[in-house]
């Protein structure tokens, strides 16, 4: 019996190394804050993940990594809302980042090129689930919450955000990209 304790706790132990730069890549890219709010978060994901160790074991791979990461995400979220600073976010040049989670997305310093102006001019030219589905997203709902809200289903949503991102990528791209050559000249 204590023998499969034991190889149960390695296993745990080199899940939560292999997953460990993948949480603080998140974790980073999420709080912008220091490292300490980073450690937090990602240890205290690591614990849930250990209490669960026993189901965990079980998924594959990536939906481990998949849980772990919701989890982080809720997590920061939790804290944010306790701590009373979670407020409804404002599009606005600080987050604008955000629209361009993506890896074929150009470097975010681009899109310090791009004026609120543009990018609320941006957002209304979505059709109206479109920019509706952003904006409730951009505003920290969930999925499920925005589904919600829209008598969407959770599936619908993800593609009416996936859709909104690219088209704002597309319409604000040229302009950033004009700026930024101009601010070079």
């Amino acid at each position: 019996m204590q023998e499969a304790s034991e190889g149960s706790d390695r296993e745990y132990a080199a899940f939560a190394l292999r997953h460990q730069p993948i949480l603080f890549a998140v974790a980073r890219n999420i709080c912008g804050r220091g490292a300490n709010e980073c450690d937090d978060l990602v240890q205290d994901v690591l614990l849930r993940a250990l209490l669960k160790w026993d189901k965990l074991q079980e998924w594959s791979e990536p939906a481990k990594r998949a849980w772990l990461v919701r989890v982080l995400h809720n997590r920061f979220l939790d804290r944010c809302r306790r701590r009373g600073t979670e407020t409804a976010q404002v599009l606005g040049l600080s987050n604008v980042h955000k629209l361009f989670e993506d890896p074929e997305a150009p470097d975010p310093e681009l899109w310090e090129c791009v004026t609120e102006a543009e990018l609320r001019e941006a957002v209304c030219s979505l059709p109206p689930n479109l920019r509706r589905t952003f904006e409730l997203h951009a505003q920290g709902l969930r999925h499920a919450e925005i589904g919600q809200q829209l008598g969407a289903p959770v599936g619908t949503v993800g593609t009416w955000l996936f859709h909104a991102r690219h088209r704002l990528r597309e319409k604000l791209r040229g302009s950033a990209e004009a700026r930024r050559e101009r601010g070079r000249g």
